[in-house]
């Protein structure tokens, strides 16, 4: 539960940074495939759906040419007493004000599943570390002016920087953003 409190607060700080320059820009609910087979050696150890929730700011004021950035948060409760997490970053957006774009994203995420250095037992997946690094890759579409659907793809690992044990755990959702 301490996990899962500090890292809300260091998410929405992570995505409070921009305050300055960014207001809150979209948000938005989903739900996800949890700790699915892309192409991982060890995988499938949880099961359950995510049901998950994003915040994003408005593009943050950056020097032109280097397109639209974003901070971003998300939380993701897994259904079925799988690993939960709370995550935070940096986004890029490409083709930002167009009907089709794509976005990635890098940021750190916090959970609350184990963290031993070894796979216990087949049932959950022992990340190897409290802190994680989240990547994703997201295709959407504009539905309107106020709203857009994506499906997005994420992926958290230590990438193998706190030791062997790092099946990480990968995510493909569907969600609905609203924009403000």
């Amino acid at each position: 539960m301490r996990t899962w409190i500090l890292g809300a607060v260091a998410a929405l700080g992570l995505a409070g940074l921009g305050a300055g320059t960014a207001q809150a820009g979209e948000i938005g609910v989903g739900v996800a495939a949890h700790d699915v087979d892309l192409w991982k050696q060890q995988c499938c150890f949880e099961s359950g759906a995510n049901l998950e929730l994003h915040a994003r700011s408005e593009p943050l004021d950056t020097p032109e040419g280097l397109g639209s950035w974003r901070l971003w948060s998300s939380a993701s409760l897994n259904t079925d007493g799988g690993t939960n997490f709370v995550a935070g970053g940096i986004m890029r957006r490409f083709w930002n004000g167009q009907k089709f774009y794509t976005q990635l994203s890098i940021g750190l995420a916090v959970h609350d599943g184990p963290d031993e250095d070894f796979q216990k037992t087949p049932d959950r997946v022992y990340f190897g570390s409290p802190v994680l690094f989240a990547s994703e890759a997201a295709v959407g579409v504009q539905l309107n002016e106020d709203w857009s659907a994506e499906a997005g793809y994420y992926h958290l690992s230590h990438a193998g920087l706190a030791g062997d044990q790092n099946p990480g755990l990968d995510v493909v959702s569907v969600r609905l953003i609203k924009k403000f």
